[in-house]
């Protein structure tokens, strides 16, 4: 996939960590910042996570966010957290593997 059109570059290691607090970082859990690494890595959302309402959030290159629950229990996609639908387990899962 051509990333030049999105303005980004291909991600060879991106860490979760670095845009958000270190507080907030520290009660992420490493299965969250894998998934988060994860749609990263497979070019489905830039780099840059917020904590918004107690999950992560990344801009989706589609349309709307991922959210991912800090204990990486739960991800969502759609506009608003409360908005979002859940996705399927073999994606999180998924995501979680690419983001290792």
């Amino acid at each position: 996939m051509d990333t030049r059109a999105r303005g980004t570059r291909p991600t060879e290691h991106s860490d979760t960590r670095a845009s958000v607090s270190s507080a907030t970082a520290d009660v992420i859990a490493a299965r969250a910042r894998a998934i988060a690494n994860g749609l990263i890595r497979t070019e489905r959302a830039p780099r840059g996570t917020k904590v918004i309402h107690g999950m992560m959030r990344l801009e989706c290159f589609g349309d709307g966010y991922y959210w991912i629950a800090l204990d990486g229990s739960r991800l969502l996609r759609g506009r608003t957290q409360f908005e979002a639908d859940e996705l399927q387990p073999k994606f999180i899962d998924a995501m979680e593997r690419a983001g290792h």
